[in-house]
């Protein structure tokens, strides 16, 4: 039975083994387990145990409503591209995006469980897509902001580094376009995995043009209010500790995470949002060993924290999830009975 059991395991490993995972998750095991060493000395180990100990209830608190205006946003994004979807489906499926976001593409997890409980099609599912990855914009335009205005001490370079990755993030997304457009009347001479991708690329940039309007805009408040609940974590993290650092100190420090998690083109928040953060609070004169204690206090409580309400929530609900999926199995299997079959699913789906 135990072999059984392995050879399953290993079965599932090389089936799940592509380089677009490993890969990420190699780096960020690599950049955490640094991060951890740093932070493993005694007087670290000791800020570590004193941050938790004091801070996270505090923390648990702040969550609530940074939940609640990362769930608005993304409601509202929906909307605005045409997505309409009942609460219960919306929270099910942000719940366990939340969950997951700190995994490689782990944010995206939301929009696939959305496309299950809405039975989204194609146009929609893109666009649903394009609203998770508009939030990674507008949480980019304003990080962007604070550390130009503000800046890092003793890292000038920082402010024409990142207008420069801006740059090219432009350029590329500009060049993605023209490539389309100049390839529109010759698509068909293409070979088929080149015409699906170029296909898959217009539709998330054209829906992603729809968003470039003034409406959009009005979510730069929420945007802002949960982002600061990051930053009030870290603040009330550094007095457990002693460290009396300003309020631009800390918002650009969370300013720089966060830059460094949507522009680096790896997959994954954990271990580049660590190193980060290791680097800006090092800037600001927090000590070496401290700034990994720190780094690591904020994943784990502010991390854990939404796991566990997200969990909560998901739990709360996964009885819909669950009768959901049974009566979509029941409708494939009782095909005489489609019609009505399908006509309860749709009143089921509506409670959620």
């Amino acid at each position: 039975m135990a072999m059984t059991r392995v050879t399953h395991g290993l079965r599932w490993l090389r089936r799940h083994a592509h380089v677009h995972i490993v890969l990420p998750v190699i780096v960020a095991v690599g950049l955490l387990a640094y991060v951890a060493s740093l932070a493993s000395t005694p007087r670290a180990a000791h800020a570590l145990g004193v941050a938790t100990r004091q801070v996270w209830w505090i923390v648990l608190l702040l969550t609530i409503p940074y939940l609640a205006a990362r769930a608005y946003v993304w409601n509202d994004l929906m909307r605005e591209l045409g997505i309409k979807t009942p609460f219960r489906r919306l929270l099910l499926a942000f719940a366990d995006g939340e969950m997951s976001k700190s995994l490689p593409a782990g944010v995206y997890v939301q929009n696939y469980l959305l496309k299950r409980l809405s039975h989204l099609d194609k146009e929609r599912t893109v666009r649903s897509t394009v609203a998770t990855t508009a939030i990674l914009g507008l949480e980019s335009a304003l990080a962007l902001a604070v550390v130009l205005i503000v800046g890092i001490p003793g890292a000038a370079w920082v402010r024409g580094g990142l207008i420069a990755v801006v740059v090219i993030w432009l350029v590329l997304i500009a060049a993605g376009w023209l490539l389309i457009r100049r390839e529109l009347h010759t698509r068909a001479t293409l070979p088929t995995w080149f015409r699906t991708a170029l296909s898959a690329v217009e539709d998330f940039l054209t829906d992603g043009g729809a968003l470039l309007r003034w409406r959009t805009l009005t979510n730069i408040g929420p945007t802002a209010l949960y982002m600061g609940v990051y930053a009030v974590d870290l603040f009330v993290i550094l007095q457990a500790l002693g460290l009396h650092l300003g309020w631009a100190a800390i918002i650009t420090v969370y300013a720089a995470m966060v830059l460094a998690v949507v522009l680096i083109p790896i997959p994954t928040e954990i271990g580049i949002a660590e190193i980060s953060a290791l680097g800006a609070l090092e800037a600001f004169g927090v000590p070496h060993h401290t700034a990994a204690a720190v780094s690591l206090a904020l994943r784990i409580l502010a991390t854990g924290s939404t796991i566990l309400l997200a969990g909560l929530a998901f739990l709360a609900l996964r009885g819909k999830l669950k009768k959901a999926a049974d009566e979509q199995a029941n409708g494939a299997a009782q095909g005489a009975h489609g019609a009505a079959t399908t006509a309860g699913h749709e009143r089921l789906l509506d409670q959620l």
